[in-house]
């Protein structure tokens, strides 16, 4: 399966959540993962505030190799503020969601791996493909 994930679901494969469950049922389903790689600076901010060990940025980092990492053009900025006018997400959500939608767009087996309730409802919103595993 084609997944793109999210930050929400790659922390609970770093840490024990609520969630830890179903990420790694995730994990064990991705033929391919992709993101948006500003999902990076997101995800090493979560560890930091959690005061990470050692083997858990070894983890963070053993994830991100597989990763295809997707990007957007600055030129689209005017194109995700209109995409998020009607959705209202944090700026990092919107930019994870507003990539996650082009990405569907040209390949719609796709499906977003997410456990944030703001991006999932924005997501079902615009009639994206939510990971339900």
């Amino acid at each position: 399966m084609r997944l793109y994930w999210g930050t929400s679901a790659i922390v609970a494969l770093i840490f024990q959540e609520p969630h830890t469950a179903a990420a790694l049922r995730a994990r064990d389903a991705t033929r391919q993962a992709f993101a948006w790689s500003w999902m990076r600076v997101e995800a090493e901010a979560a560890l930091i505030r959690r005061k990470a060990e050692p083997a858990h940025w070894k983890n963070l980092e053993k994830l991100f190799s597989v990763f295809i990492w997707l990007e957007w053009k600055s030129d689209d900025l005017t194109s995700l503020c209109r995409f998020n006018k009607t959705l209202g997400l944090r700026a990092l959500d919107s930019g994870h969601l507003f990539v996650f939608a082009k990405a569907h767009a040209a390949d719609k087996t796709l499906r977003l791996v997410t456990f944030d309730g703001e991006m999932r409802n924005a997501a079902e919103k615009r009639g994206l493909p939510v990971w339900t595993g």
